[in-house]
């Protein structure tokens, strides 16, 4: 009896080690896949949002030459479409040199200058899109930005959000803007569910909250 109990328990092991080995093969399989997987989302993932921040950068850049001009910044992308498209930027260049002289003590300022007709002024008006995205900016990025898709978040139909108000700072209101997106955008159409991301998490430049130009991803 003895001999036959452990010959029926030989067979069953035999029999759930065959059984085992696909299993720890299809087991292994999908182990080795989602580790494959998680790789090649970082990947994609650090593109995106490479050339998010690039864009962020470049929608920063307008908005600031905007209330350079408009002493505001602006609060929808057709007046910042239209101003970088149509708009003009003043350049002002001074002729002639602020003499070292001392007035009740202290050095002549280039405005007392001009009042006293010893320097003039030049203004000229060159558009807004050459002045923007002068040759040392271009310079900082590899191609010069598409001002059709400036505001569509990349590889989605999306738009970027847009706001631009006052806060106050030491009892000054101050002028502040965000242009931003979520992560769940930025990552359309890729399986970015239960990754290391908050795809409701915002990637942006500027606050509404405070005066700030910087964006969040750690400039």
């Amino acid at each position: 009896m003895k001999e036959k109990t452990i010959a029926f328990l030989h067979r069953n092991a035999k029999t759930i080690a065959l059984i085992l080995i696909p299993l720890n093969i299809i087991l292994a399989y999908f182990v080795y896949n989602s580790i494959n997987s998680e790789v090649e989302f970082q990947k994609v993932a650090k593109v995106r949002i490479a050339e998010n921040i690039q864009k962020l950068k470049d929608l920063r850049q307008v908005q600031i030459a905007y209330k350079k001009v408009n002493h505001t910044y602006a609060n929808n992308f057709e007046s910042l479409a239209d101003f970088l498209e149509n708009g003009y930027i003043p350049i002002i260049k001074a002729i002639g040199e602020t003499p070292d002289t001392l007035i009740n003590g202290e050095q002549m300022s280039d405005k007392q200058a001009y009042e006293m007709g010893l320097i003039s002024r030049d203004t000229n008006y060159v558009k807004a899109y050459e002045t923007v995205f002068d040759t040392t900016y271009l310079n900082s990025r590899k191609l010069p930005p598409n001002i059709n898709s400036l505001i569509s978040v990349p590889n989605s139909n999306a738009e970027y959000s847009i706001a631009a108000g006052q806060v106050e700072k030491g009892k000054v209101l101050v002028q502040v803007f965000e242009i931003s997106t979520t992560y769940g955008t930025i990552f359309s159409g890729l399986d970015s569910e239960n990754r290391s991301y908050d795809l409701n998490s915002l990637l942006k430049v500027g606050s509404m909250d405070e005066a700030s130009l910087n964006g969040n991803w750690g400039e």
